[in-house]
C-alpha cells in the first residue's frame, strides 16, 4: 500500500466521520451559492428594470394613479390599459427641459377565441421611441412592418411563428431578451398594428373603453430631459401645465424595487455569514475530535518513520478531497434548486429577476468551490499543528 492512497482509504473507511464532514461542506457550498446566485439575480433584475425604462419621466393620465399604478405594468406585468388624449403630447413637448418624448398605448388581450393568449399589449411609436428599441435591436435589427409584433421572452414562441389578437393574425418578427421583469410577458407592436386590433375589436362589438376608438389616444408618454435639466423641476413643470396627468419620475418607479432589494440582500448576507460562521465552528469542533479519536494512528505512522509533514500532508489531502466533493455536490443541489425554478423564486420574492450569463454563474460556482476548499483547509491546518506537538512515545505507551 502506497502512502499517498491513505487519504482515500481513511476517507472510505470511516464512512460516518467522512459523512459528516461531506455534509457541512454540501451545507456551505449551498448556502453560499444559491445565496450569491439569488442576490445576483435580484441585481441583475433591477438593472435591467431601469434600463428598459430608459426614460427619466413617465406621464401617465391621472386616472392610472388612482385606479392602477403605472408601475405595476412596468414591473409586474400586470393585464390593464388606461388612456389620456394625444393631445398631451405637443404640451410636455413646449415644456423647458424636455429633449424627447414618445407615445405609448396599452392594450390588454382576450381569453377567448380571438386572442391566442392573454398578454400585454405595448404599442410604440418607432419614429420617436427611445426606451423599446434599443433593447429591440439586442434581438431583431430589421423594421417593424403594419402586422408584425415583438413578443417577451416568457411568451411561447409557436412554430408558425404567428400569434392573433383580436382576430388579427400577426407575424412575430422576433423574440426580446429575458429581463427579468413582467415587460417578460408583454407582446410589442407599432401604432399602425394597434389600430388593426382596435378596429377588428370594435367590429366584433369588443369594448375596452370609449376612448380606446380613437388614433389621438394615447396610454403613456416616455420624456427623455436635457442634460442641462433637473428632472425633479422638469416634472414638477409637467405637473403644473399639463391637466389630468401625473408625471412619474423614473427613479421614484425604482425606489420600492431597490429599497425591498436592499432588504433582502442583508437578510441573505446576515444569513450567508451565520451559515459560514456556524459550518467553521463545527468543523473545529469536529476536528478536535478527531484529533483525539486518531491518535493511535498518527501515533503509528510516526513510529514507523513518517514525518511530521507528511502526516499533516495527509490529514491536508482528506480535507481538501472531502470539502472539494462536499462542495460540488452543494453548488449542484443549488444549481438544480435555483436555475430551473427561478420564475417562481421571482415571483415568490416579487422582484425583478434575472440570471446572470454563463460566465458568471461559472465564475460563482468556482469561486464558492475555493472559499469550500479553503474552509476545510483552515480546520485541517488546525488539526496538523496539534499532530506536530504529539508525543508519540507517550501516545504508544498509554494505549491511546
Amino acid at each position: 500500500m502506497k502512502f499517498s492512497s491513505l487519504p482515500v482509504i481513511n476517507i472510505l473507511g470511516k464512512k460516518g466521520r467522512s459523512a459528516s464532514l461531506f455534509a457541512f461542506a454540501l451545507l456551505l457550498a449551498f448556502s453560499l451559492f444559491g445565496g450569491a446566485l439569488i442576490l445576483s439575480s435580484l441585481k441583475n433584475g433591477l438593472k435591467s428594470l431601469e434600463a428598459r425604462l430608459g426614460a427619466d419621466i413617465i406621464v401617465v393620465p391621472y386616472e392610472a394613479r388612482t385606479k392602477v399604478s403605472a408601475d405595476t405594468i412596468l414591473n409586474q406585468g400586470n393585464r390593464t390599459y388606461f388612456y389620456m388624449s394625444r393631445s398631451v403630447l405637443s404640451k410636455v413637448q413646449e415644456i423647458e427641459g424636455v429633449e424627447k418624448v414618445s407615445p405609448q398605448i396599452y392594450l390588454c388581450s382576450m381569453n377567448s377565441g380571438c386572442c391566442s393568449v392573454s398578454l400585454q399589449l405595448i404599442g410604440f411609436d418607432p419614429q420617436t421611441d427611445f426606451t423599446i428599441q434599443p433593447w429591440v435591436r439586442e434581438s431583431y435589427s430589421g423594421a417593424l412592418k403594419t402586422g408584425d409584433i415583438l413578443i417577451g421572452s416568457k411568451v411561447t414562441l409557436p412554430a408558425s411563428r404567428s400569434l392573433k389578437f383580436f382576430d388579427v393574425t400577426c407575424h412575430v418578427a422576433a423574440q426580446l431578451d429575458e429581463t427579468g421583469t413582467g415587460l417578460d410577458n408583454a407582446v410589442y407592436a407599432n401604432f399602425d398594428t394597434i389600430q388593426l386590433f382596435i378596429d377588428s375589436a370594435r367590429q366584433k362589438g369588443t369594448s375596452f373603453t370609449e376612448k380606446t376608438y380613437s388614433d389621438k389616444m394615447i396610454s403613456t408618454l416616455m420624456v427623455k430631459v436635457s442634460s442641462d435639466a433637473d428632472i425633479d423641476s422638469v416634472a414638477s413643470l409637467i405637473q403644473r401645465k399639463v391637466r389630468k396627468t401625473v408625471a412619474v419620475k423614473a427613479k421614484s418607479m425604482t425606489s420600492g424595487v431597490a429599497a425591498s432589494l436592499s432588504t433582502v440582500s442583508k437578510i441573505v448576507g446576515v444569513l450567508l455569514c451565520v451559515v459560514w460562521a456556524l459550518c467553521l465552528v463545527i468543523l473545529m469542533v469536529v476536528s478536535t475530535l478527531i484529533i483525539g479519536e486518531r491518535k493511535k494512528e498518527f501515533a503509528v505512522l510516526r513510529a514507523l518513520g513518517t514525518s511530521r509533514d507528511s502526516l499533516s500532508h495527509l490529514v491536508m489531502s482528506e480535507s481538501v478531497i472531502v470539502n472539494a466533493s462536499g462542495g460540488v455536490s452543494g453548488i449542484l443541489l443549488a444549481s438544480v434548486v435555483v436555475l430551473p425554478f427561478h420564475s417562481l423564486i421571482k415571483n415568490a420574492v416579487g422582484l425583478p429577476f434575472l440570471l446572470p450569463n454563463a460566465f458568471v454563474i461559472c465564475l460563482m460556482m468556482a469561486g464558492t468551490l475555493v472559499l469550500s476548499v479553503l474552509c476545510g483547509c483552515v480546520s485541517s491546518f488546525y488539526v496538523a499543528r496539534k499532530i506536530s506537538s504529539l508525543d508519540t512515545a507517550l501516545i504508544l505507551r498509554e494505549g491511546n
